[in-house]
């Protein structure tokens, strides 16, 4: 099997096979006919990709990376899909793991992630997230590869926002990242913020899909609260053609007053029209908070990550037991040998025996 960079001419059938994979999911965990958020765009897709061939296939994007399998006889097989998040250490987000129904497909599954993360490494990419549904089959695969869980996220989606009084917000500036970062590192676990949040440099370009690297530099727009310091913070990304508009919201738990005023003030901030939201499995009083204005939960995704920060080559996995996922906590895929026992070496010269 050969794994190389897409070409132009790989693109009808990289949009073959990726059409097959989204069809089958569809197929197998289909929703109600009038759900307004299409559960392949904002599950199976994982954030990244719209239906069309332009977005599929990133050629233009720098720091966006696509993989394809090819076999002698069959051709190509299967495709991996990435894009590198904003600042450094940098982070590569895989977007898109497709193959075709045959053996050769299956196969394909691994090599291509191997593939991938060795390809990040040499070009000093130590960090490797996906988000996908809980229950999807490629979970096993990533566990198996030695990602951890993250998180797990709720998506919320509402066709109108209602709006009602709340408290001031003002439009956050870049001087205002680190008390934002401690604000992070008050609301957020410490087994969450040790892999996401290490330094202010980590964080920034990677949490929030690296937006608070781009803070001033983009469409979306950032607020703060402060009472004094900063308590509460709020990002509205505008909507597109092709998606609604995204609400993100961390805020100090103390004091369920000032959470519900800085939610409507958030919410008055957003444009009409369809809004999403997506918030983790510890932010559990702003998802019932968002619930109770009206947000229905539409899909709930595990973000796995793997970090690599020695410059090795991956070799394909040792036999291992059946990767175990948790809900709310790190699942690790433990191996099924044992430590080989140790010798105690007390420098003592065992006497040769006599020739």
């Amino acid at each position: 099997m050969n794994i190389r960079p897409a070409y132009f001419r790989d693109l009808a059938r990289i949009e073959q096979i990726h059409g097959e994979a989204q069809n089958g999911d569809e197929t197998a965990t289909q929703l109600s006919p009038e759900h307004p958020v299409p559960q392949a765009t904002v599950l199976r897709l994982w954030y990244a990709v719209s239906k069309t061939l332009s977005s599929l296939v990133p050629f233009s994007a720098a720091g966006d990376i696509l993989f394809v399998a090819e076999m002698p006889r069959e051709g190509i097989v299967g495709f991996i899909q990435a894009q590198a998040t904003s600042g450094k250490p940098q982070t590569l987000q895989i977007l898109n793991l497709c193959v075709d129904a045959s053996a050769s497909g299956h196969f394909a599954r691994e090599q291509l992630l191997i593939h991938l993360m060795n390809h990040g490494v040499e070009h000093g990419i130590h960090r490797f997230l996906v988000r996908m549904p809980v229950d999807h089959a490629l979970v096993r695969l990533f566990l198996k590869q030695g990602f951890i869980q993250l998180a797990t996220e709720q998506i919320l989606y509402s066709d109108e926002v209602p709006t009602a009084e709340g408290v001031s917000l003002r439009p956050a500036k870049r001087d205002d990242l680190g008390a934002i970062y401690l604000l992070y590192l008050r609301t957020t676990p410490s087994h969450v913020a040790s892999l996401e949040g290490g330094s202010l440099k980590v964080w920034q370009s990677g949490f929030a899909d690296g937006a608070m690297a781009r803070m001033g530099r983009d469409e979306t727009r950032h607020y703060v609260h402060e009472d004094p310091g900063v308590v509460a913070w709020a990002a509205i990304r505008p909507a597109s053609a092709t998606r609604p508009a995204q609400l993100s919201l961390m805020c100090d738990g103390h004091d369920p007053r000032l959470r519900e005023a800085v939610i409507d003030a958030a919410l008055r901030e957003l444009p009409g029209g369809p809004v999403s939201s997506v918030l983790r499995h510890y932010d559990s009083e702003l998802i019932r908070s968002l619930r109770l204005r009206g947000f229905e939960v539409y899909g709930t995704q595990v973000v796995l990550v793997r970090d690599l920060s020695a410059k090795v080559r991956l070799r394909a996995s040792v036999s291992r037991k059946k990767p175990v996922l948790i809900h709310a906590r790190l699942a690790r895929s433990v191996p099924t040998e044992t430590s080989p026992g140790l010798r105690v070496l007390n420098g003592t010269r065992t006497p040769s025996s006599p020739r």
